[in-house]
């Protein structure tokens, strides 16, 4: 298997289904994968490709960090958020291209937003394998944007393809309501420790999970 999207969600089977529905209408290789980590506890319905897993903290990093290693295998393996939407077709054939022509490495498309940190993430299997996890272990839901942007800028490994549309769809940008699981995980007291684990990792980590990084470039 060549390429993996691993999406974290809860209590939002209508949204996952719209997602998973872009993701077959876009995508060209035929072995390019999708699945939608739920947590155990999470009776809402999902009827798209489902990884279960243990209910963790609130936020998706416990969800996206236990589904990581369902997918070693996999050459490629990618994040995107329930509220993004896959707009380019063939963005799986372009991803995987232009990784294997660069060498490991994470690549993230136009979320129609910002371009400076990756809101969605595409990287080589190796990379998340040598740092043990996707998602930054000690912030909960924010901020995992930033550490990526850290390592991938830290080996000269991060790569924006401003053509491939992978469009963020969040209440921020006026293109989602603001339901429960936003409020949660998006409130001020998350910003707050999210925030101060990012800059401990900076002050801490970060050197040595660049370095594991580094190491298998």
């Amino acid at each position: 298997m060549t390429l993996v999207v691993l999406c974290p969600s809860r209590a939002r089977p209508q949204q996952a289904k719209e997602c998973y529905q872009a993701f077959l209408d876009t995508r060209h290789m035929t072995d390019s994968e999708m699945f939608f980590v739920i947590d155990e506890d999470d009776t809402s319905g999902y009827d798209v490709p489902v990884f279960h897993v243990k209910r963790g903290r609130p936020g998706m990093t416990d969800a996206l960090n236990a589904a990581l290693p369902m997918v070693w295998d996999r050459e490629i393996v990618g994040f995107i958020g329930d509220d993004h939407r896959f707009r380019t077709s063939g963005w799986d054939t372009y991803f995987t291209d232009f990784l294997r022509q660069k060498g490991p490495g994470l690549v993230y498309g136009n979320d129609l937003a910002r371009d400076d940190i990756p809101t969605q993430i595409f990287g080589s299997s190796v990379i998340w394998q040598a740092l043990g996890w996707m998602a930054l272990p000690t912030a909960r839901h924010l901020y995992l944007d930033n550490a990526w942007r850290v390592i991938g800028d830290s080996v000269n490994r991060l790569f924006y393809m401003p053509d491939v549309v992978v469009e963020h769809m969040h209440p921020t940008l006026g293109k989602a309501e603001w339901d429960a699981q936003y409020r949660a995980v998006n409130a001020p007291e998350v910003y707050s420790a999210d925030g101060q684990a990012y800059e401990t990792w900076l002050a801490d980590g970060a050197a040595a999970d660049v370095e594991k990084v580094r190491a298998v470039l």
